[in-house]
């Protein structure tokens, strides 16, 4: 429900670790590339492109 609402998920490690500089840009994208077809893999490209606007 908090997901939906606020549009963050919940534990997501990469989005931490890239919020917080742990790694760049193109290493979320790396993560993201196995799990594009998953919704998961949907959200943290999502992150890219909205980061990139």
């Amino acid at each position: 429900m908090i997901e939906d609402r606020q549009g963050f998920k919940i534990g997501c490690i990469e989005e931490i670790a890239w919020r917080a500089g742990w790694i760049d840009t193109p290493q979320l994208a790396k993560l993201a590339a196995p799990l594009v077809k998953s919704g998961y893999g949907s959200y943290l490209e999502t992150l890219i492109a909205d980061s990139q606007s």
